[in-house]
């Protein structure tokens, strides 16, 4: 190594070295620069700056090395051959072409195998060049020096390319100075390989001016394609930096309105509670339009896209420093705040709510809106940000089931109510069709013989954690929740299925909701529900309540034609507490008339009870329907409605809902020994 330190200081000129240098190292850091953006691409761009990328390596490789040989010192006259020169330009550039492109491969030893095959068309380039470089004199070769040359070369480049698929800063650079360390090692160890012997042909070669000349052109040349990769590498660079920001700004703001929407609201929340200082405390309030669905319904969407476009206008214009509204979706928005003292929070609140104050005027219309809005604290309501999310909504929620326009703060003790009914409705929607819902029967007979007349199918609900919960609970949820229509028609088909496998041929009846009776659905789904379980029409019994009907009376008469066409009977359910039984006894024959327990229960004290009774049944009798009388726990209630002209009872006093269905002989004993007065009877479990 000596001989090669010798070599630089003593055989070239120094400042033509200092330039091959500068070039190396500057064509170094470009080259490994776009390695890294050529890496990054995944589209058919990426053979571009593939090629960007070796033109760039290749150039910095040529240039520097005939910048250093024209430092070269020597007192032979010296030729450069324009033809090997172009070539070894044209063997650098594409040469490194498929070890530039291997380097870059998805395989553990792809940068040490591409680096090097690099190195080696770096060494092909130098000796070409060298062919080039013509001396009229004698050369010599130490093929040691050569050697050791290409190993150099190779090493040091695979070193380079392998560094460089880190793609860090710190790799980079490193990278860079290992690929210019590889370049300058391979010249000069190369050129101390070269003894040259004098001859005087008394031919003139390159003088020194025109080879200073020389490699300032070639550094100049080098520098400009290098640069102008570089430069087109910060375009691209730039422009998807744009794009990128253009796109955040896109996924993270509401096209509509220009407000942050979701994504980002939920990010800069939980920035703010990672980084919150200790004395600052954090609002989240959630807004939800009220009546917002009738301006869609009046003025179609385009009205109501303007309504949250004005209004998204008026929010972003009240906001102060530190505050934050995002469209959530539909129409509700949310807010953050940051504050120290509570009453921020409520100025903060008057101004928004300052901003659903004022109508809102438009070219076809004028309107006004209002909003509930829920608030939750931090961190006194929570700490997370799903939590308090959560909070804020279920604060708001009490406020719109209050149908209150003032802000309601969370509260533990109130909303937890809440809570549980929505975890009990998210439970229920997926307990539907599993085991965890089971039939029991509650039996049905006629008073006059005391034989069973037919079974009421009732749905219960085993929870795997909560144990049973009562239909009392878990019914409204579903009805709220829309998740009736899935549980009926699993009742529906479950209960046909049981009943037809009873060895008698008893009546099943089952409970239609008004939401059922809405469904369009519902005649295919009775049908096939039949149709699956082989149960025979005339066994099947429906029962609906008043309220079914009127919410669309032309569809639900429509609906139980086509029932009562396929042989299913019709009972009217709760009757008495709706608000038009003898209208909807007009409207529609039924086969039989539920009267309401509540009635039942006042009979035996009450005279204008027992009136209602007779004249319920006198004209359920009238009208060929009969009357069961539902709620029957007591031997005097049983008595009381055989004389007023009640067909059948459901009750206790015979039966409570079970799994397994009820013995006939006990429901007979159990009616026949009241209603004959052979003496009081005890409950038939």
């Amino acid at each position: 190594m000596s001989e090669v330190a010798l070599c630089i200081v003593q055989d070239h000129d120094p400042w033509l070295l200092v330039l091959a240098v500068v070039t190396c190292l500057v064509g170094s850091t470009a080259t490994a620069h776009l390695f890294a953006r050529f890496r990054a691409m995944n589209s058919v761009r990426r053979y571009g700056w593939m090629m960007l990328c070796s033109v760039s390596a290749g150039t910095t490789v040529w240039c520097t090395h005939f910048i250093a040989m024209m430092a070269y010192i020597t007192a032979a006259p010296v030729f450069l051959d324009p033809m090997l020169t172009l070539v070894s330009l044209l063997i650098a550039v594409c040469a490194a072409v498929p070890g530039i492109a291997l380097a870059s491969a998805r395989r553990p030893a792809a940068g040490l195998c591409g680096g090097g095959i690099v190195g080696l068309a770096m060494s092909a380039m130098h000796y070409t060049g060298m062919r080039a470089y013509r001396i009229d004199g004698l050369v010599e070769w130490d093929w040691r020096y050569i050697a050791v040359s290409l190993v150099f070369a190779a090493v040091f480049s695979a070193l380079a390319f392998h560094l460089l698929r880190r793609a860090t800063h710190a790799a980079l650079m490193g990278g860079a100075l290992l690929f210019g360390l590889a370049l300058v090692l391979l010249h000069f160890t190369g050129m101390t390989a070269m003894h040259v012997s004098v001859l005087d042909l008394h031919e003139r070669g390159l003088g020194d001016t025109a080879m200073e000349a020389l490699a300032i052109a070639t550094s100049l040349a080098a520098l400009l394609v290098v640069g102008c990769a570089v430069i087109a590498a910060l375009i691209d660079r730039q422009g998807q930096e744009e794009t990128f920001r253009r796109l955040r700004r896109m996924a993270l703001h509401d096209p509509l309105t220009d407000l942050p929407n979701r994504a980002r609201f939920n990010e800069e929340l939980t920035d703010r509670l990672r980084h919150g200082e200790r004395d600052s405390h954090l609002a989240v309030v959630m807004i939800d339009l009220s009546r917002f669905k009738s301006v869609n319904d009046i003025y179609g969407h385009q009205g109501g896209d303007q309504l949250l476009v004005a209004l998204g206008a008026r929010f972003a214009g009240a906001l102060h420093d530190g505050e934050r509204i995002a469209r959530m979706g539909g129409d509700e928005f949310a807010a953050l705040l940051s504050y120290d003292r509570r009453e921020e929070v409520d100025a903060f609140l008057e101004r928004v709510r300052g901003c659903l104050d004022e109508p809102f005027a438009f070219e076809r219309f004028n309107v006004s809106v209002s909003a509930n809005i829920g608030v939750a604290l931090a961190p006194e309501n929570g700490t997370d940000a799903d939590v308090l999310m959560a909070n804020a909504d279920l604060a708001m929620y009490r406020g719109k089931a209050a149908r209150s326009a003032l802000p309601c703060f969370y509260d533990q003790t109130m909303d937890e109510a809440m809570r549980d009914r929505r975890a009990l409705t998210s439970d229920l929607r997926a307990a539907i069709g599993t085991s965890q819902f089971v039939l029991h029967y509650q039996v049905q007979a006629r008073i006059a013989e005391g034989e069973i007349s037919g079974f009421e199918a009732l749905v219960r609900w085993n929870h795997p954690t909560r144990g049973f919960v009562s239909p009392a609970d878990f019914i409204p949820l579903a009805e709220e929740s829309g998740q009736i229509i899935p549980l009926g028609s699993w009742i529906l088909r479950q209960a046909c299925f049981e009943a037809a496998l009873w060895p008698n041929r008893h009546i099943i009846s089952v409970n239609l909701s008004p939401l059922q009776l809405a469904d369009p659905m519902l005649v295919d789904i009775v049908r096939d529900a039949l149709n699956d379980s082989g149960l025979p029409p005339a066994r099947l019994v429906l029962e609906l309540t008043e309220s079914a009907i009127i919410r669309d009376r032309e569809f639900a008469l429509k609906t139980l034609g086509a029932l009562r066409d396929m042989g299913i009977a019709l009972a009217l359910d709760d009757f008495g507490i709706g608000y038009s039984s003898l209208d909807v006894l007009r409207a529609f024959p039924f086969d039989r008339i539920k009267l309401d327990a509540s009635f039942v229960a006042e009979i035996e004290r009450s005279e204008q009870a027992v009136a209602i009774l007779n004249s319920v049944a006198v004209l359920g009798n009238s009208l060929k329907m009969p009357v069961l009388a539902e709620g029957i726990e007591r031997p005097g209630q049983l008595r009381i409605v055989a004389q007023q002209g009640c067909s059948a009872i459901q009750g206790y006093l015979i039966g409570k809902p079970m799994r397994t269905l009820a013995d006939p002989q006990m429901v007979r004993r159990a009616i026949l020994n009241v209603v004959r007065g052979d003496g009081d009877v005890t409950m038939v479990a």
